[in-house]
Order: C-alpha cells, then structure tokens, then sequence
C-alpha cells in the first residue's frame, strides 16, 4: 500500500514538472517569462482556468483539447510531456531511490525533455538549457568517475562534433551559393544582429558558417560526452544515427518516390540490404574472406552512389535540415543506463569480436 501511494505521488509531481517544462521551453521559443503572465492559451491568450489546468486530465475530462474560449485545438504535446515527465521520475526513483544521482539524472532528463522540445519545434536549441545540462553532466562524472572522465569526454565530443559539421558541410553545401550571395547584397531592410540570426534561413546558415547544422549540437555533444565519456560517445553517436535513420528512412523513402528519384531510391535501397544481408549472414554462417571482400566492395559502391544523387537533391532543392539534438540525447540517456549490454552486443554481432 505504501508503494502505491508513494508511486501515486511521485507521478503526480512527476506530472506538474512536465507542466512547467512545457512552459519553460514553449515561453523560451516565444520571449516571454516563465513566470508571467499565468498560463494562457496560445491562440486567443486568454488565462486558463485553474481546473483546465491539471496536468494529464484536463486536457481529456475537462475541456477535451480545446479552448473553452475560442475553441482553438490545443496540442497534445502537452498530456504527452506531462505523462513522459511522470513516468520517468517513477522509473527513476523506483531504480535508484531518494539519492544525489535521482536527483543529478532527474535534471538531466527534465532539461533534454526542453531542449527536445524546442530543437524539434523549431530548430533551436538555447544555450541557458545547454550549458545547464552540462554543466549537470560534469557534476555527475566527476561525482561517480573522476575529473579526467569528465573533462576529456566533454572536450572530445565537442571537438569531434565539430569536425563533423566542418566535414559534413563539403557534402550537402549548395553549388548555387551564389544566390545567397546576391541575396544578401540586395537586402535593403537590413536589421541589427539578433534579428538577423533569429531569421536566417537553414541554406544561409550552412553558407555563412561553413557548417552542416548548428552550434547547438556541439553543445550538446560535450555535454553527452561529459556524460558517458569519449568512449560511450562514440557508441552513443552511432546509435543516435541509426534511431534517427529508422525514424526518418521510411518517409524519406516515400518522399523520393513521389518525386520520381528512382535511381537514388535504387541505390540506397539496395545499399540498405546488402547491409542487412550482410549482418544476418555474417552471423549464421561462417563467409570467406572473399565474400566478406565482395560486400564490402558493394556497400562502398552503393554509398558513394548514394551520397552523390542525394548531393544533387540537396543541390537543386536546399538543405532540408533534420534535428539531431533529440536523438544524440535519447540515446546517450540509452547508453548511459544500458551501455555495457549494448557494447557487448555491437562487439559481438556487428564486429563478431566475440565468435572470432
């Protein structure tokens, strides 16, 4: 019984946390205060009622996801931020109890919750919540390993993230820079930095700061690197790609057979299988070293393929840029709870250390 009510209470303020997260990351994309004005809804601004506003069972008993006022939808974000929000501080406490680190990975959770939020919503990622993640993250490794775990994890993963985007922006840059260029000279209405940055569109960007995507993940990055340490951050990059290609690979899929790309659809699909051909194959029977030789020949034509008709995409139609913030986060959370399980099974059946 005392379990249950334990339980009970702590979604309960598990659940009003994931309230005020709400606020805090929708109140930073739009310039206002977390404190004032109360809560308001964000279409007609009028307040809400205090029985409207109780997490998780408003939005489904009382007013039934639309204002009272001007009958607007209002997004489900909100019951599902709230209920995530609770049952993570259930998981959290029930795995680790009423100690520093509940409280140190609490905020951790709690301020990536924001961070997805506003990188998912709008691409942008605040360095307030940035450096309070790592500043948390250095905290907790210092804590439970040591100073040089932290420090080299949070200095290598941001100068490997770095490296990344300089590299990675030689793949996706437009061959038409030139427009940006003339672009900028014909703007008449100039107006001061902070706008200018604030409005800058994703192609400028990659064009002005010679990049594939924001400083915001560099950011993130050291703070997953302070984290897990460099090791682990490499294991957790790996993952947040994957995660983030099974999210995006079937629309992707779609997208380019709606606009007939039959060619890069080919390439990729069949680069997709031989790799997963090669992972099952690999790990029933034993392959000479001159199949092993032939799939890798074939993977790299079918990459190199890929990559150079997605260049011309990019090219003709802009950067169609893809958070990566949320999923570095999701699956350093991953790793750092499941790393060991993880890494054992990445050795043993995609590099088959152990069948050797």
């Amino acid at each position: 019984m005392d379990y249950l009510i334990i339980g009970i209470f702590i979604l309960a303020v598990g659940a009003c946390i994931g309230s005020f997260l709400n606020v805090v990351a929708l109140r930073a994309l739009s310039k206002e205060s977390i404190i004032f004005p109360s809560s308001k809804c964000p279409n007609c601004s009028n307040p809400i009622k205090w029985y409207d506003n109780i997490p998780v069972l408003s939005y489904f008993l009382t007013f039934k996801g639309k204002c009272r006022s001007c009958g607007a939808k209002v997004s489900i974000q909100y019951p599902i931020v709230e209920a995530l929000t609770s049952i993570i501080f259930l998981a959290v406490y029930f795995a680790f109890g009423i100690t520093l680190k509940t409280l140190l990975l609490l905020i951790l959770l709690c301020i990536a919750i924001v961070i997805t939020i506003t990188d998912i919503k709008k691409e942008y990622v605040f360095d307030v919540h940035s450096w309070i993640f790592i500043i948390t993250a250095l905290v907790y490794s210092v804590y439970y390993h040591d100073v040089s775990f932290a420090f080299i994890g949070f200095v290598g993963a941001a100068v490997i993230m770095e490296v990344i985007a300089r590299v990675s922006y030689y793949l996706v840059r437009k061959n038409n820079e030139e427009k940006i260029e003339e672009t900028d000279k014909n703007d008449v209405n100039p107006t001061n930095e902070e706008e200018k940055e604030e409005d800058i569109d994703i192609n400028d960007y990659i064009k002005k700061y010679k990049r594939a995507f924001g400083e915001g993940d560099t950011y993130l990055a050291a703070g997953v690197g302070a984290l897990l340490g460099i090791k682990y951050f490499l294991v957790a990059v790996a993952c947040a790609i994957i995660f983030q290609a099974l999210c995006i690979l079937p629309q992707f899929f779609i997208n380019l057979y709606r606009k007939k790309e039959i060619r890069l659809l080919c390439s990729l699909g069949t680069f997709v299988i031989l790799a997963i051909l090669y992972f099952l194959l690999s790990n029933i029977l034993k392959l000479n070293i001159f199949i092993v030789f032939a799939f890798i020949i074939a993977l790299i034509y079918f990459a190199i393929d890929t990559i150079t008709r997605l260049k011309k995409i990019v090219n003709n139609d802009g950067y169609k840029a893809i958070p990566f913030g949320p999923a570095l986060l999701f699956s350093g959370f991953i790793i750092l709870f499941y790393g060991n399980y993880i890494v054992y099974f990445i050795k043993k059946y995609i590099f088959m250390v152990g069948n050797m």
